[in-house]
Order: structure tokens, then C-alpha cells, then sequence
């Protein structure tokens, strides 16, 4: 499959996900703008989250209770299980974009940079290159250790605000990228 009919068959599928609301509503515009460009497209992505995961031994048996892609309140967490195997969780952005040249996968990559994203790669696929980006927040705690106050969610706030900062500077920067290359194309 080239990397224009690659391009085409994930774009139908993200625009059967945004009609059934599916994709993290914080992050729609910045894939949307990296899907703007010719040379480039998102696979998934994730804005970041805050979860509550009943942990049963392997990863594939642990249950995700509760999953926000916004900032909580107390209230969101009030009716959660306090035992050993329930877990609060903050979890960074994910980004996945796959690129048609090393080019453009580097441009992307700078761009990251620029935006403070330092966790970030890419890798020759078939069709291109494979790129993956994360943010850097990260907070895993049993609730049984945890006391469920306005300090615990403001701290977990606080991390989703630093996620959130980061991927608007990254919207930015691709921004920046997407009308650089709309004025060397115009040129």
C-alpha cells in the first residue's frame, strides 16, 4: 500500500471516530493540522488522561474504571474503590504520525523540540517513516495510599495543565511548519 492510499483509508477511519466522538476532543486540532499536510498523517494519538485502573495481575486483565481527558474534581473520584488494586493514574500525550520522507519527519521532529517535547523517535516503515511522540507527565499511585482531596487534584490538574501546555506549544510549532512549507510551495 503507498503512502497516499495509507493516508486515505486512516483518514476514513479517524472521520468515522470524530462522528462517533471517540478522539480525545483536546487534540483535534493538532492532529487535524498535522493532517493538513500533504507528506505526513496521525495513526492515534491520545491528549493525555487521568485514569483509574483496577489493576488484576496481567495488563490485559486490569480494568479501566474510570478515564478522564479533562480536569477532575473531587467529585470524579468519589464513588472509586480504596483497595490495594486500584490505581490513580496521570498519563501523558501520545502522538503517532507517519510521513512520506525522512524530510518531513525530521521537520516534524524539530518542531517537537521546539515545543520542549523530549520523549520522541522515528523509525523507516514501509510506506515512510514512523514517528511517536509522548509528553512527560506521569503519576501512577495505589488510591488505598492516597487521601482524596482538593491537594491530590490539584496536583493531578496541575500535571494535565503542563500536558496540555505542551501540546499546544507543539500545535504552534506545527503551525509555524505548516506555513513555512504553504510559503515555499507558494514560491
Amino acid at each position: 500500500m503507498s503512502f497516499q492510499a495509507r493516508k486515505r483509508a486512516t483518514m476514513k477511519k479517524l472521520q468515522y471516530y470524530l462522528e462517533q466522538q471517540e478522539v480525545d476532543e483536546p487534540i483535534i486540532p493538532l492532529i487535524n493540522l498535522i493532517n493538513s499536510m500533504d507528506r505526513a498523517f496521525t495513526t492515534s494519538s491520545c491528549s493525555g488522561r487521568v485514569m483509574v485502573l483496577i489493576d488484576r495481575g496481567r495488563k490485559i486483565d486490569s480494568e479501566k474504571y474510570l478515564t478522564f481527558h479533562r480536569y477532575i474534581s473531587i467529585e470524579d473520584l468519589k464513588d472509586i474503590p480504596k483497595d490495594s488494586n486500584t490505581w490513580l493514574r496521570v498519563e501523558p500525550f501520545i502522538i503517532h504520525i507517519i510521513t512520506e520522507d525522512l524530510d518531513t519527519a525530521d521537520s516534524i521532529m524539530r518542531a517537537a523540540r521546539a515545543a520542549g517535547i523530549k520523549r520522541g523517535g522515528i523509525q523507516r516503515i514501509k510506506v515512510g517513516y514512523f514517528i511517536e511522540l509522548m509528553g512527560n507527565v506521569y503519576l501512577s499511585a495505589p488510591v488505598s495510599k492516597l487521601v482524596i482531596d482538593e491537594e491530590l487534584i490539584g496536583l493531578v490538574n496541575n500535571m494535565l495543565r503542563r500536558n496540555f501546555n505542551m501540546l499546544n506549544r507543539f500545535y504552534l510549532s506545527i503551525k509555524k511548519l505548516v506555513e513555512n512549507i504553504k510559503n515555499t510551495s507558494n514560491h
